[in-house]
């Protein structure tokens, strides 16, 4: 599995591109005997067009997990970001996709119900596999408590529902499941 993604896939993460991990990222969690990280690319700050930039060349996974939207939520029409997601994987030639809902912005509720609604949609029409990776963490359409430490970004237990919830959809999408 490779991943590409926004501070939500980094978290504390020293060398993510080098398959590293860290306490933070929902890679973490997702990984085990079944699922092996290969690397990525992950930013903070990072935006859909910023994630179809900074990959440059191929992934070698079988799976490529795409967590993306957030820093673009309520700022880039759904549109371009499906042509960024479309162009991020396209460039990471990997022939399996799993889509992830962004999770809540407390910062910005609302934003992120009419994201994720259009990334599923999304997914569907790609032929990508879909996880709503984001549920787990949620209280409506905010962060639940004991979720994030900021209200944007998970603490190490949401990381961790999100890996758990991640670990299955990567499993599907090798037609293990």
């Amino acid at each position: 599995m490779a991943a590409v993604g926004d501070s939500i896939t980094a978290g504390d993460s020293i060398d993510l591109a080098g398959g590293v991990p860290g306490p933070q990222s929902w890679v973490s969690y997702a990984v085990g005997s079944e699922i092996e990280f290969v690397g990525g690319w992950a930013g903070w700050g990072a935006n859909t067009a910023g994630m179809a930039n900074a990959i440059a060349q191929p992934l070698d996974a079988d799976v490529l997990v795409i967590l993306a939207g957030t820093n673009d939520a309520g700022w880039t029409p759904h549109r371009q970001i499906g042509n960024n997601l479309s162009l991020i994987a396209s460039t990471a030639g990997v022939d399996a996709v799993v889509l992830s809902s962004v999770p809540p912005n407390d910062l910005a509720p609302g934003n992120t119900e009419e994201l994720n609604a259009y990334l599923e949609r999304f997914a569907a029409h790609q032929d990508w596999v879909w996880v709503d990776a984001a549920a787990g963490l949620r209280d409506g359409d905010r962060y639940a408590e004991g979720m994030s430490y900021d209200g944007v970004h998970p603490t190490e237990q949401g990381a961790r529902v999100r890996g758990e919830a991640i670990a299955p959809a990567v499993l599907d999408a090798l037609g293990e499941e």
